[in-house]
């Protein structure tokens, strides 16, 4: 049995275990920042200057999206197994080097069947990762080490955005890609290393349960804030997803950027996000994060208005910046809202979160990007907005009367 509080670092107490696990935490999102820039970065700019269409840029973006409409089945299937490792390291592995399939035959087609492979590969490891992390990390620390990591990661992608538009405006895109999903491999090889309590890989007692989509949605039903949460991220992400690949079509097409001005725009973005990852996780242990939610929301009601209503290159460092804010508070305030309101059932609800997220992400990106050619950038841009900023009055209305007030104390001296 560990000894709690026997080691104290940036004045956090943590068990051997976990300070183990931050450290391999850490070194992996080093190494995987590379992976991260090339891919979740310049894989669209990439395949438009090797030819893509407006519509498979939309599959482009709708990608992350596809895998995770089976999320709950995954989800179901973690929890079975009671040990989520192996669905985070498989998938990874695998995912990371068909990377180097665009490296060597550079298609578009080739572009967009990578990305929904290794997506797909995706949608089983997310629900896995939050089932990790709460394994991993203990609740009173783990907004704080989650974002110290990120943060981590973020400083290194700044220089990393930079450099990797230099270089691909140098030499093309292969070499990036190529080193990418060798940095990708190796940083889930480390990571395979984190230890896991005794308990984390412990079967469950009893005959296994089988997935039942009802009673997935019964933990919704009869949680008034977490309904809240996944309607207002429903419209808001819904929003930013329609609007998604229409960033990439002015950067590239209207705008007519180099690679490294897309390197300093995402330099922006890396900026804020680590800004962003170092405020947060410090908010998140500290106070109702329902503040904290509310401002990642309202992100993605901004940068479509920006794009749409301005729409110059100071828009496009404007936005990206803004663009990290949100997703920032999105990946560890939604994860830490979860943990604090689904204890024991992070997989299932997480995995009812990342569905929503691939309904709205296959649809939104697919429709933005088929709607370009007849409709005006603006119009498009602000019927993005509108969705923002209707999820933000949801989230807003749904946790501030007096019935969610009581249930959010209640919860938060939990």
């Amino acid at each position: 049995m560990e000894t709690k509080g026997s080691i104290h670092r940036f004045g956090m107490n943590m068990t051997p275990r976990v300070w183990h696990n931050s450290k391999i935490d850490f070194g992996a999102s080093i190494i995987f920042s590379l992976f991260n820039v090339v891919f979740n970065q310049f894989f669209s700019a990439f395949a438009l200057q090797q030819g893509a269409s407006s519509l498979q840029v939309g599959v482009l973006s709708a990608a992350p999206a596809i895998g995770l409409l089976f999320s709950p089945f995954w989800a179901s299937w973690i929890e079975r197994t009671g040990n989520p490792k192996p669905f985070v390291m498989i998938p990874n592995a695998i995912g990371r080097l068909l990377l180097l399939l665009p490296a060597f035959f550079a298609f578009p087609s080739v572009y967009v069947a990578t990305a929904v492979t290794i997506q797909l590969l995706m949608g089983i490891q997310a629900p896995a990762y939050a089932s990790l992390v709460s394994s991993m990390y203990p609740t009173e620390v783990r907004g704080r080490l989650m974002g110290y990591v990120r943060v981590a990661m973020g400083m290194l992608m700044i220089p990393l955005a930079y450099l990797v538009g230099s270089w691909a405006d140098a030499a093309g895109p292969r070499f990036p890609l190529i080193c990418a999903a060798v940095a990708g491999f190796a940083s889930i090889l480390l990571f395979n290393t984190v230890k896991m309590p005794k308990k984390a890989a412990a079967k469950p007692v009893g005959p296994p349960k089988r997935f039942s989509f009802a009673e997935q949605w019964t933990l919704v039903k009869g949680n008034r804030l977490l309904a809240v949460m996944l309607g207002a991220t429903m419209l808001a992400g819904f929003g930013n997803m329609l609007s998604n690949p229409l960033y990439q079509i002015i950067q590239v097409e209207v705008l007519s950027l180099s690679n490294s001005q897309i390197g300093f725009a995402r330099v922006s973005y890396f900026t804020a996000l680590l800004l962003t990852y170092l405020i947060a996780g410090w908010a998140i242990d500290r106070f109702n994060m329902k503040y904290v939610l509310l401002c990642g929301i309202a992100a993605y009601a901004i940068v479509p208005m920006l794009y749409g209503f301005w729409g110059t290159y100071p828009a496009v460092l404007l936005g990206n910046g803004i663009q990290g804010i949100g997703e920032a508070i999105w990946d560890i305030g939604i994860l830490s809202f979860i943990f604090r309101l689904a204890p024991g059932r992070e997989a299932t609800v997480f995995g009812i979160h990342l569905m929503l997220f691939g309904i709205r992400g296959s649809i939104g990106p697919l429709l933005g990007a088929g709607l370009y050619d007849s409709l005006e950038l603006p119009m498009l841009l602000g019927a993005a907005s509108a969705c923002g900023w209707i999820g933000t009055m949801i989230f807003i209305i749904g946790n501030w009367n007096k019935t969610s007030a009581a249930i959010t104390a209640k919860e938060s001296s939990m």
